[in-house]
This record gives C-alpha cells, sequence and structure tokens, in this order.
C-alpha cells in the first residue's frame, strides 16, 4: 500500500471505522487489495464521497469463507455484510453455531460437485433480505455435497 492510499486509509479508520484501530483497518485494506488490487485504484481516483462509499462497499460488502479439504468453525460471533455472505463446504466441513448471519443474500452449503458438510447448530440466526432462519437450542440442519440454502 503506497503513502496516498495509506493517508485514505487512515483517514477512513477516524471517519468510518472509529470504533477499530488504525493498524486493524490498514490490515483489513492491506487484505482487500491483495485479493481486489482494481480497488486501491479505486479509491486513489475517488473525487466524491459517493464514489469513496461505492469503494468501502465493495471493499466491506462480501465475506465469503470457502473450506476446501478443510474446516471452519464458527462458534458465536456476528457476520455483518452489505450484500453477500457464503459459506462453502466445498470437501471439507463447515459447523457454525450460536452465531449471526446477516446480509442482503447468504448461502450456506455446497456446490454441485461437493463432497463436503455443513452444519448450522443451535442457537444460530441466518437472515437475508427477505428471510431470516432460527436455529433453536439443541437442534441443527445439515447438508452435505452439492445441497445448499440461499437466501435473498
Amino acid at each position: 500500500m503506497d503513502s496516498f492510499v495509506a493517508s485514505i486509509v487512515t483517514g477512513l479508520a477516524v471517519n468510518y471505522f472509529s470504533g477499530f484501530t488504525q493498524s486493524s483497518v490498514n490490515d483489513f485494506f492491506a487484505h482487500v487489495f491483495r485479493l481486489r488490487p482494481e480497488l486501491e485504484s479505486h479509491l486513489k481516483d475517488a473525487k466524491t464521497s459517493d464514489q469513496l462509499q461505492q469503494v468501502l462497499e465493495e471493499a466491506s460488502g462480501v465475506i465469503e469463507a470457502a473450506a476446501a479439504n478443510g474446516s471452519i468453525n464458527v462458534d458465536g460471533g456476528l457476520f455483518d455484510a452489505i450484500r453477500r455472505i457464503q459459506f462453502d463446504h466445498q470437501c471439507g466441513t463447515v459447523t457454525i453455531g450460536n452465531a449471526i448471519v446477516s446480509s442482503a443474500v447468504v448461502v450456506t452449503g455446497g456446490v454441485a460437485g461437493s463432497t463436503g458438510t455443513t452444519v448450522i447448530g443451535g442457537g444460530t440466526h441466518l437472515k437475508s433480505a427477505g428471510t431470516q432462519i432460527k436455529v433453536g437450542t439443541g437442534a441443527s440442519i445439515k447438508m452435505t455435497g452439492g445441497a445448499s440454502i440461499s437466501q435473498t
């Protein structure tokens, strides 16, 4: 991250992410720019607050977690994204319990060709723009292979 972008990110830390430390905001944007290098250019080129807001939404609007052959375990916590959250078990395992997952679109499970498993355990609340699923204590939802839940 060059010094110009670092100064913009520092300003964001003060104005938009007041609950976070400057270093955590810098780390977040460094990670985003590695994944989506074009966003760094868009941030440099932003001239209006609307353009800046668009970059922020692109940077923080999507959470995608894929287990590959390993595992993802979520025990508690809040996951909130503007546009989309997806937990994909692929050939591994995703376990979500006692968590709140909220976005315009929430997708859990696998895709065609997946061999893994997703278990959404008790105390979990999955909420999209038009739906919500509340998994009660002691209950669970289990998906295997290409099964998934897509909430819009």
